[in-house]
């Protein structure tokens, strides 16, 4: 069984991100200059951090960026319409999608390397009485395209265990889920998701 990536976003602190990279995460998540978040930091904050942890690199992350083109992945959350990405070269893209989001999703993933899916009725559960997530939700239309996904919202330790074993993610992506309030990221929190993954597949 292939493990699961895992990516923590809304960093803001050195302290938190020398522990996450301690931790074996796959993906450093930042927030740059989105005021309305409490996770965003300046673009200024951001060049010096990346920069930092391009100089200090201990184990193998990359940097994902929401809206900058200072990271090894570009995470996309606007309306972007395909013609735009279609010009953005030589890096990696994540493109978010839920129920909000405009267009084809099935067009946007052939001009993406992945499809994050956020919460919003995307990742909706059937109401039968197994609790099974349905089938013909939109990740499991995309699983049986063959779309990259990436995993998001409100994953925890939880419920992390749930998602593996029900949607068996490529990468899963999680920021309030390791945090004590927004923007806050707990240590206990990532440790404790971390362990839970791991015991996943191993138990």
């Amino acid at each position: 069984m292939k493990k699961v990536k895992i990516k923590f976003c809304g960093m803001m602190t050195k302290d938190s991100l020398i522990y996450a990279i301690d931790l074996g995460v796959a993906y450093l998540g930042f927030v740059i200059d989105y005021p309305k978040s409490p996770r965003s930091i300046s673009l200024k904050q951001f060049l010096k951090t990346a920069e930092w942890l391009k100089k200090n690199k201990k184990g193998k992350y990359k940097i994902v960026a929401v809206n900058s083109g200072f990271a090894d992945v570009i995470q996309l959350h606007g309306n972007e319409k395909i013609d735009v990405i279609k010009k953005m070269k030589g890096i990696e893209i994540w493109k978010a999608w839920s129920n909000r989001s405009k267009g084809d999703v099935f067009e946007m993933s052939k001009q993406v390397d992945r499809i994050l899916l956020d919460s919003g009725n995307a990742l909706e559960k059937a109401t039968n009485k197994s609790g099974e997530f349905d089938g013909f939700t939109l990740y499991g239309k995309l699983v049986a395209k063959k779309v990259s996904l990436v995993l998001s919202g409100g994953i925890d330790s939880k419920n992390v265990k749930d998602y593996l074993g029900k949607l068996k993610p490529e990468i899963i992506d999680t920021s309030r889920g390791i945090e004590t309030l927004p923007g806050k990221k707990s240590k206990k929190k990532m440790k404790e998701l971390i362990e839970t993954v791991n015991d996943y597949y191993t138990s």
